[in-house]
């Protein structure tokens, strides 16, 4: 059984940890950093984020672990931004981890942020566990996401970007009654991620498939 909670800051190194395995692809480039490095930059700027975002995000356990997490974004509401915030030490993440790497990653995580529309509901993230993916834990979480925000609002749009590199999560949403149109080319994607193809995906929320 999954159990979905509104994250919180107590379990933070485990969402984080579990954000950056799943999108590896994205943040794990050659840099001059060791792995260990990496992660660690992608921690501290990762946190710093979410005290200052619309978000809300979510933890989904299965027997006390964290499985999954996921990032909803409405229009009108301050998600995370409730959170007390941090500066950021700009200059010392810059001495400790190089110039290039530093701005790189801030990036990363500054440029898949989206504002949504008035009508829209946005799918910031969906992260599963390596070791739960292929037992339908992301239907489930989609299905819940769907409840969820019509519960809240009505007649909403559940949008998200998805690269078309990842052939496995545009399957799993067309499944779940996603559509797309053609694919965008983003040249600032290209260079922060290699993948410059993009696909915006989106359904109808509470309509019956």
């Amino acid at each position: 059984m999954l159990d979905v909670e509104p994250y919180r800051e107590s379990c933070r190194l485990q969402t984080a940890a579990l954000i950056y395995s799943a999108f590896s692809d994205k943040f794990r480039r050659p840099s001059g950093l060791s792995a260990r490095q990496q992660w660690r930059l992608f921690y501290r700027l990762w946190n710093w984020k979410q005290r200052d975002s619309q978000e809300h995000n979510f933890v989904v356990r299965r027997s006390g672990k964290i499985v999954a997490a996921f990032g909803l974004t409405f229009a009108d509401s301050s998600g995370n931004a409730v959170l007390r915030g941090r500066s950021l030490p700009i200059m010392r993440l810059c001495r400790c981890y190089g110039l290039w790497n530093f701005w790189r990653m801030y990036l990363q995580i500054a440029v898949l942020q989206h504002v949504p529309a008035a009508d829209e509901v946005y799918l910031s993230y969906l992260a599963v566990d390596e070791t739960q993916r292929g037992k339908g834990v992301g239907k489930m979480l989609l299905q819940w996401i769907d409840e969820y925000a019509v519960a809240r609002r009505p007649n909403l749009r559940l949008c998200l970007h998805v690269s078309q590199q990842n052939v496995g999560a545009q399957h799993l949403y067309r499944q779940c009654g996603f559509r797309s149109g053609q694919p965008k080319q983003y040249l600032s994607l290209w260079l922060l991620f290699r993948q410059a193809s993009w696909l915006v995906m989106e359904k109808n929320l509470g309509v019956g498939r």
